[in-house]
């Protein structure tokens, strides 16, 4: 699993779609963690990554 991955799951018989945002080390076990989110099909959009870095210039957030 990469930080950026989509995949499906059926979570009470309904479908879902689930992005990986990113990963962190549990701070008492150091068991490693996954921070997903819930995508919805209908509000899933796909656009280039030149019309994304005009909305966020790189100098202003850093990964």
């Amino acid at each position: 699993m990469n930080k950026g991955d989509l995949f499906s799951i059926y979570l009470d018989g309904v479908m879902m779609t689930v992005c990986v945002l990113g990963f962190y080390s549990e701070e008492y076990s150091g068991e490693e963690m996954a921070i997903l989110a819930i995508v919805s099909q209908e509000n899933m959009v796909h656009m280039p990554l030149e019309d994304l870095e005009v909305l966020f210039p790189k100098r202003r957030f850093i990964n």
